[in-house]
């Protein structure tokens, strides 16, 4: 027996130690090491659940596969992640939805139809059918695949769907991660329709943020190249995985604390001349906001607060970079200017349940949305608006009329303000005759 069919049989069968030097003769012999490899792929689709549950020389094979971006071993994985959704997770298990796509992606050989005729398959796991649009993701942004080819593809998966799947999370993430605005109304349907899976549930305006918000790896749906030892030495299925009990208290205590942290404060609590104006727009407080009259808003929290709330939302300022998309381009500042009132009422905010206090949580959001409706119910009537439709179409932005109106209505009426509540109702009423 060689070096090399030593080192194949060392990780043909379980080991809880990933054995790095077996791995790196392997990939020091590539050559010589492919058709066993491609081998294993084979060998797991002929057995299926049948294969030895200790087997797992296909799973280091799709990794090593990857990264030796063995083309021609394409169509095998297709039909491999093509089996059915038990007999998949049974030979693959966390592999679906930690490293797929990025296989996926170094082996793909050009066959775009192959990838359009598995994604769409609804026989097939929704997590695979996810990771072939991250695939066809990154072919778009490596200019593989033209914007137009790419969302017909999308619109027709979309309204093809008659069930729900996680596979339509991941359309909702790649129409948001490419930046295509024009396609909301496909993400609107998806939730309408509740098409996507339970797990990772999205809700419109976290979307909304998405689609306007960009990452220090805007390129990258798949990864640019494939590392199996640095893939693997930190899986769960190796002793040496990392993860203690006390790292893992420790991250909870960190992200309680980035959660419940306030966003720039200066030491006293209060915004400094210098700092970024909590408005959004870019400029400095005292360049901005400083001497402007007082906002309304104060009452119901201070400025320094509401930046906090407001982080997530899409940048409004007036710089802009070459290629991105901004809500000024699509909305005026009037219906930004609403639709942030609405955001900081109504946006989920993140906190320990026994610190809140729902009374005043309540509170807050009734005076924002109260603040949102005067604006919105004067520009209806200054413009003849007769339908929240209407409205929704020219200026609504995270969130649509008629559904954060009913529940200021509601609020309203559990809090006793008859005013506001009769004026509310008289909109209601009114825009409700027409839809």
């Amino acid at each position: 027996m060689n070096e090399l069919e030593r080192a194949i049989e060392a990780i043909t069968y379980e080991n809880k130690k990933f054995l790095v030097e077996d791995i790196k003769q392997i990939i020091e012999q590539k050559e010589e090491a492919i058709p066993y490899l491609r081998g294993a792929i084979e060998k797991a689709i002929e057995e299926t659940d049948e294969l030895d549950e200790d087997y797992q020389l296909h799973f280091y094979g799709l990794f090593l596969l990857g990264q030796f971006q063995d083309r021609e071993c394409f169509p095998e994985i297709i039909r491999l992640v093509s089996l059915s959704e038990d007999v998949v997770d049974y030979l693959l298990g966390d592999l679906i939805t930690n490293g797929l796509d990025s296989i996926l992606y170094h082996t793909y050989n050009g066959d775009i139809e192959l990838l359009k005729q598995t994604a769409v398959n609804e026989e097939i796991d929704g997590f695979v059918r996810g990771d072939i649009l991250h695939v066809m993701g990154q072919l778009y942004l490596d200019g593989d695949l033209e914007e137009g080819e790419w969302k017909s593809f999308i619109r027709e998966s979309v309204y093809k769907g008659k069930s729900f799947s996680y596979f339509y999370n991941s359309v909702i993430d790649m129409i948001c991660k490419c930046h295509f605005v024009d396609m909301l109304p496909e993400i609107r349907y998806i939730l309408d329709e509740e098409l996507y899976g339970d797990a990772g549930e999205e809700e419109y305006d976290f979307c909304i943020d998405k689609m306007f918000e960009y990452k220090e790896d805007e390129r990258h749906f798949c990864k640019p190249s494939i590392d199996i030892v640095q893939e693997l030495k930190s899986w769960a299925m190796f002793q040496e995985a990392s993860g203690t009990e006390a790292e893992m208290k420790k991250l909870d205590q960190k992200l309680m604390r980035e959660l419940n942290q306030p966003a720039r404060r200066t030491s006293s609590g209060k915004i400094g001349r210098n700092d970024p104006c909590p408005c959004g727009s870019g400029k400095k407080y005292k360049h901005c906001c400083l001497n402007k009259p007082k906002d309304p808003m104060d009452a119901i929290e201070s400025a320094s607060e509401r930046a906090k709330w407001l982080e997530r939302y899409p940048y409004t300022g007036d710089e802009r970079l070459p290629g991105r998309v901004y809500l000024a381009d699509y909305f005026d500042r009037e219906s930004i200017e609403i639709d942030k009132l609405l955001y900081l009422g109504l946006m989920h905010r993140p906190g320990l349940i026994w610190m809140r206090d729902e009374k005043k949580e309540e509170k807050r959001r009734r005076e924002y949305l109260s603040l949102a409706f005067e604006r919105f119910w004067a520009r209806a009537k200054e413009e003849g608006i007769k339908s929240f439709e209407e409205y929704d179409q020219k200026y609504s932005i995270h969130y649509f009329s008629r559904e954060w109106i009913e529940i200021l209505r509601r609020l309203l009426k559990e809090s006793g303000e008859k005013e506001i509540y009769r004026e509310v109702e008289k909109c209601r009423r009114k825009m409700s005759r027409y839809s």
